[in-house]
């Protein structure tokens, strides 16, 4: 049943990550794979999503998925309200959103550079914590794993797009955690 489950609800995903399943050079493809292995392991826990226990564990998962939230929904904010998103930017790879013209550096994106890579890997840890297992602790390591390369092809792409003041951009930004990493 869970496998079932699990590819009934990567249709969707599968759906909106069609146009850029088939370039290695971009990162969406990466991107699929880290939003798979997040919809697995919370396929496998779901009956542990609810807490009925408050220990450290949990509350650290809770804690997890509430900053993976609040960073998801600030980055998606800021890039809507100040990237001004045109079509003249033709990168298949992104949602149009994401086609921003303008180089944000205000808002999330002014303490690091990828807030929904960091997104999601606190969700997946956020999940993965409700209740641990030797094979999704591995999903988890990949999920991470392909969210830095994800990152890291983006960053090729935006310094491509955006030259030599993203460049300047990284170097007094953190990648996923502010003042951290």
């Amino acid at each position: 049943m869970k496998i079932i489950l699990f590819c009934i609800l990567s249709l969707p995903l599968l759906f909106l990550s069609w146009s850029t399943l088939f370039s290695l050079k971009n990162h969406g493809l990466y991107r699929f794979v880290v939003w798979e292995c997040i919809l697995w392991i919370a396929i496998q826990n779901h009956r542990y999503l609810i807490v009925e226990k408050f220990d450290l564990q949990q509350l650290t998962s809770s804690a997890l998925m509430i900053v993976s939230l609040i960073y998801v929904i600030s980055a998606v904010w800021t890039m809507r309200k100040k990237g001004k998103a045109s079509r003249q930017r033709g990168d298949e790879t992104l949602f149009g959103f994401e086609k921003t013209t303008v180089m944000i550096e205000s808002g999330i994106f002014r303490h690091i550079r990828h807030p929904m890579y960091s997104s999601l890997i606190f969700l997946v840890w956020g999940l993965l914590l409700r209740n641990i297992e030797a094979a999704l602790l591995i999903i988890a390591v990949i999920a991470t794993f392909f969210s830095i390369f994800a990152a890291n092809i983006e960053e090729k792409e935006n310094i491509e797009y955006f030259g030599e003041r993203y460049i300047r951009y990284m170097q007094r930004t953190k990648m996923f955690v502010p003042h951290i990493v």
